[in-house]
């Protein structure tokens, strides 16, 4: 058979490369592998695809998800209609290596557009946070401040007890929550370019079903939220979506990002579905230390806040999940094979992060 090398035979070669980055990250060079695709690879990403098709008013997945059903669907005809032929002349052959071709082409493309960027530091060096050890009593602690300041910024946006509901603008929304966040972090030091975009990913419950209220999806260098879930939680879903967009993996990372973000803001409920969404992970840590507590601290919280968190499992509870064993399962692992030793519990180190961050000279009063 004879190799041919066009641009769409090269898939091969691209995988091959990507595995031998790989290769010399695990050697030793991970750190000067994270430099050099962070700082011009990614950044070259991200400033093209940001100021191109990042400007178009609706999410490139939809564009990107009709070319994978069109080719797929083009190349099982083309499959079916040579069926008689798979085992004469050099039909196995080509197909095998169109099939590489294309698991190569879908590898490299992985890792250069984003996924490189497993490869980064630390948080916890990069902010020098220190070791500490959170006992029951400072969680309690962390849980009641947080609940105070949560109930003064809901009777900021309302003084009635019912559900909020409040009017989203959404580009007014993504823009605060961008130019909040590329401030943060730039203030860590941080080089940050282009500017990533998050779109409202439709029909409600797409992702929710699949236990995601939000998802980067690498190939289309975009961040995206599931409209189904209560609009109280779109920011800080938001802001999360946005630092993995910025090159951040570790998904306790992106939470922790995502809450300063909102902290930051000077928008209030911006604000609220921060100190909402962090309140919740608080919640349910001490109520697996002290069920009986928690559940007398949740029915006796400010009634406008129990009306939303009540809000926000209504409309959870919806769209039901679909396989959520074996989604967690597939996730996990493919968590741990990148790195994030926690797996799908790195989600909660949200807690422990933030308590570090408060020692550090780069903590600011979320009041």
């Amino acid at each position: 058979m004879k190799f041919n090398f066009k641009i769409k035979n090269i898939g091969i070669i691209a995988g091959l490369v990507t595995i031998l980055m790989h290769c010399f990250a695990n050697m030793g060079y991970s750190a000067q592998i994270y430099y050099v695709y962070h700082h011009f690879i990614f950044r070259l990403v991200r400033i093209f695809y940001d100021y191109t098709l990042g400007l178009l008013p609706f999410p490139v997945f939809y564009i990107f998800f009709f070319l994978v059903v069109f080719f797929s669907a083009k190349g099982i005809k083309n499959l079916i209609s040579r069926r008689h032929t798979i085992f004469k002349g050099n039909f196995l052959p080509s197909f095998v290596f169109k099939f590489l071709n294309f698991i190569g082409w879908v590898i490299s493309a992985f890792y250069f557009l984003w996924a490189f960027n497993y490869y980064g530091p630390d948080i916890e060096k990069k902010l020098n946070l220190p070791s500490i050890t959170v006992d029951s009593i400072q969680l309690m602690s962390e849980f009641k401040l947080i609940t105070d300041i949560m109930i003064h910024e809901r009777k900021i946006l309302s003084q009635d007890s019912a559900e909020l509901h409040q009017k989203i603008e959404w580009s007014s929304l993504e823009n605060e929550i961008r130019q909040v966040q590329t401030e943060l972090l730039s203030n860590w030091g941080d080089v940050v370019s282009g500017r990533v975009r998050i779109r409202a990913l439709y029909p409600e419950g797409l992702l929710l079903r699949i236990s995601t209220a939000g998802v980067y999806i690498p190939f289309v260098c975009e961040g995206h939220i599931d409209p189904g879930m209560n609009p109280i939680q779109w920011p800080f879903t938001m802001a999360h979506e946005m630092a993995h967009g910025y090159g951040y993996t570790d998904e306790g990372v992106c939470n922790f990002i995502g809450l300063l973000t909102c902290m930051k803001s000077k928008d209030h409920f911006i604000r609220y579905s921060g100190l909402i969404s962090y309140w919740r992970y608080l919640y349910y840590d001490i109520k697996a230390i002290y069920p009986s507590s928690a559940k007398e601290l949740f029915i006796n919280i400010d009634p406008g806040v129990l009306a939303d968190l009540t809000a926000i499992r209504r409309d959870m509870n919806r769209f039901p999940d679909i396989l959520p064993e074996f989604r967690d399962i597939v996730y996990d692992s493919y968590l741990k094979s990148h790195g994030v030793k926690q797996g799908l519990q790195s989600y909660n180190e949200i807690i422990i992060q933030v308590l570090k961050w408060k020692e550090t000279s780069h903590a600011f009063s979320f009041k």
